[in-house]
């Protein structure tokens, strides 16, 4: 069955669907966009591609900002957060070994079916290939790298609409076979307007509210126990926008929403004020990917 006809499928049953739950079936159900059989996707020949599949200076680059931090460390345990092709995860490999620094274990978290299995292709047995982070286990004298890259823009996220002290979700039906965006009321405007009490929002402003991110970024937290390095790089915005960030990617080109259906990548520009929060014990550092690279390239 086609994504259209899921969509359609799940509108009938239930009147209307979340802009979430759109995204989610057209992103990563068994016929989804990371999921459908095709030879390319993130690359020149796929429907877009990122910095590690340009160069390895970027991989190059995360490794020494690490290594600053970390510029004694023996043993390292490596974490990817949504690998795609694996060429990040290769080229830090690469780097690490490259500096005499002992990679003890490493763990690939990736849920697409597609890419685990580019994945099994391209490493050795003795690299994990985990579909959540519950079975992390780091030692003692590990230190655990993590990091990622345009992985948090793919979780889906709910959007609000705000309008006379009330947050209405925004939802999608069908209605003479043509695809509109409606208003709801939701059980969740009281929850929201205290979560982000304090934030100004006016009649017409949009709030994109993620429990997928929040729950991930909880499943982070519960493993930052021991010795830790975290990086992780994406689209997204360092104050609320109160704006759509929706993104439709395909064959390179960007589209509108309903313009079509089948091998569509979905995305939003990342909250980095919430992530910033959500971590703030750790003291977090945000700064663009101009900055990372400028301050820590490689020299040779």
């Amino acid at each position: 069955m086609s994504i259209q006809a899921k969509i359609d499928q799940a509108i009938h049953h239930l009147g209307s669907i979340s802009i979430q739950d759109f995204i989610e079936i057209s992103n990563f159900d068994n016929e989804g966009f990371y999921n459908k059989k095709e030879n390319e996707k993130i690359s020149r020949k796929g429907h877009f591609i990122t910095s590690p599949e340009i160069t390895p200076l970027f991989g190059y680059t995360l490794c020494n900002q690490f290594l600053k931090q970390f510029p004694n460390t023996k043993k390292v345990q490596l974490l990817e957060l949504g690998p795609g092709n694996g060429t990040l995860t290769q080229d830090i490999i690469n780097f690490l070994e490259g500096n005499n620094v002992n990679i003890s274990q490493i763990t690939l978290i990736e849920k697409s079916e597609y890419f685990q299995n580019r994945l099994k292709k391209r490493f050795d047995k003795d690299i994990k290939i985990l579909e959540n982070l519950s079975h992390i286990e780091q030692k003692d004298d590990e230190t655990l790298f993590i990091y990622s890259n345009e992985f948090f823009d793919a979780l889906g996220s709910k959007q609000f609409i705000y309008n006379n002290d009330e947050f209405y979700e925004i939802a999608i039906n069908k209605d003479q076979n043509q695809y509109k965006l409606i208003h709801q009321r939701s059980l969740l405007s009281d929850f929201l307007k205290e979560f982000y009490a304090s934030y100004d929002f006016i009649d017409g402003d949009i709030l994109e509210h993620s429990n997928l991110t929040l729950n991930f970024f909880s499943d982070i937290k519960n493993i930052l126990r021991k010795s830790f390095f975290f990086s992780a790089t994406d689209y997204g915005y360092q104050n609320i926008s109160k704006k759509s960030t929706l993104r439709l990617i395909s064959d390179h080109q960007k589209i509108n929403l309903f313009e079509k259906f089948e091998n569509v990548d979905y995305s939003f520009g990342v909250n980095f004020e919430l992530f910033n929060n959500f971590f703030l014990n750790f003291k977090p550092i945000i700064e663009s990917q101009s900055a990372l690279v400028s301050n820590f390239l490689p020299s040779e």
